[in-house]
């Protein structure tokens, strides 16, 4: 599919909704944006993209709908919650046996080193699923900081053992007066000699229901966050002296958990705040897709219950004012795929690049939790309860809507 970049004309279909075929036809002025029903290989050429799924991308998303049909029936999800660690330990380790542990590390350490593109057709279907596995926090977030910040000696150490399944790792940024500021620094550490002693807290730490280590930033002894370059990242092992961890249950049902150190031995890494940001750019783009999967599933839960649900007579989806509001969810999730498409296009170097992520997310979250409430709304009460899936996807959008940055954090970097 080659589309010009100039005027496109959109079809938007929505098809038989209450019987009856709505054909909405939305035209765009606009560079890139393309709606296509599957997030494909974006390759630049001149004026024009390709957005066929190549080979190896169709074979990964295959095996993630694959992996997720057999391990997600009815029921399931609440089961793996109700774990300890909130996920199932036999899902994980086939996850690694795979080899999907592996797709943010490089060939190196046995990864797949997978690009934008294809980290997107792996967590759509994750998505979509509504899977319960920290994919997002252990292996794209906490994994792939580990390797662009660790020492050579940490990576050797730890990244074959994330891959194979063995271990986790989870990133311990965020403190309690930050917000969403990644720059607001309050844990301290203090250097002796090749090791280092943190003091301080932090909370909001995604993925800890197992985790073996975590990676603390803080701020040299004495020194003021204000200059990036005094934050520095330290390995503290989850049994170290002087750590407190408190583990709780986010509103997606995950467990994450705050910690405090007091005294607590670390070994330092040697990344810098740069890597942080780069790593959260990554992180946002797989939370981007992951939306967009749990979109789909939103909506088409919800088309398949007003095509069925009776009122007055006649199933719901016979009501105009019901075909009008589904019509428009349809039409965002696709103008958000959209969105994503244009992002995955464009590469760190390119000029804007960290502001393009924070306007698409600040859009595909707003979408998410729009068509959420639709869904629910349409449901009825029982939309927000467990025993439907619908319940479980909307408290999903709300946590990754708000992760590093909500849609008007994001929108005040965007305009930055």
């Amino acid at each position: 599919m080659r589309p010009s970049t100039e005027w496109i004309s959109t079809l938007v279909l929505l098809k038989f909704i209450g019987g009856i075929g709505l054909k909405n036809c939305f035209k765009f002025k606009t560079r890139n944006l393309l709606s296509i029903r599957a997030i494909g290989s974006i390759r630049k050429s001149g004026d024009h993209m390709n957005l066929e799924l190549s080979e190896e991308q169709q074979l990964l998303t295959n095996m993630v709908e694959r992996f997720t049909s057999d391990h997600y029936g009815y029921g399931k999800r609440a089961e793996y919650l109700s774990n300890s660690t909130g996920y199932s330990a036999k899902n994980w380790n086939i996850m690694a046996e795979t080899g999907l542990l592996g797709i943010s590390f490089s060939e190196a350490y046995g990864g797949l080193n997978v690009s934008a593109e294809d980290l997107i057709c792996i967590m759509q279907p994750i998505g979509k699923a509504v899977a319960v596995e920290p994919f997002l926090s252990c292996i794209v977030l906490a994994g792939e900081f580990l390797e662009r910040a660790g020492t050579q000696d940490q990576k050797d150490h730890w990244i074959p053992k994330i891959i194979g399944g063995e271990a986790n790792l989870a990133l311990a940024h965020s403190e309690a007066e930050a917000r969403f500021d990644l720059g607001f620094v309050k844990t301290s550490a203090k250097k002796n000699g090749s090791k280092a002693t943190l003091n301080g807290k932090k909370t909001f730490i995604l993925g800890a229901g197992n985790a073996d280590s975590f990676i603390v930033s803080a701020i040299l002894e004495g020194k003021s966050s204000d200059e990036k370059t005094n934050i520095g990242f330290y390995l503290v092992d989850n049994e170290a002296a002087g750590l407190s961890v408190r583990k709780y249950k986010l509103i997606d049902g995950s467990i994450g958990c705050e910690i405090e150190l007091l005294n607590t031995p670390a070994e330092p890494m040697s990344g810098s705040f740069g890597d942080l940001l780069q790593t959260v750019s990554s992180t946002k783009i797989a939370a981007c897709a992951e939306l967009i999967g749990l979109m789909d599933r939103l909506f088409d839960e919800t088309l398949d219950y007003v095509k069925t649900r009776q009122q007055f007579g006649r199933p719901l989806s016979g009501f105009q004012a019901i075909q009008h509001r589904l019509a428009t969810a349809y039409a965002n999730l696709e103008l958000s795929k959209s969105h994503l498409l244009r992002l995955a296009a464009l590469n760190e170097s390119d000029e804007n690049y960290e502001q393009m992520i924070s306007g698409t997310k600040a859009y595909i979250s707003k979408s998410a939790r729009t068509l959420a409430e639709e869904a629910v709304q349409l449901h009825g009460g029982m939309g927000i309860t467990d025993k439907l899936i619908i319940g479980h996807a909307m408290k999903r959008v709300i946590l990754l809507s708000t992760l590093f940055g909500d849609v008007d954090e994001e929108l005040r970097r965007y305009a930055a």
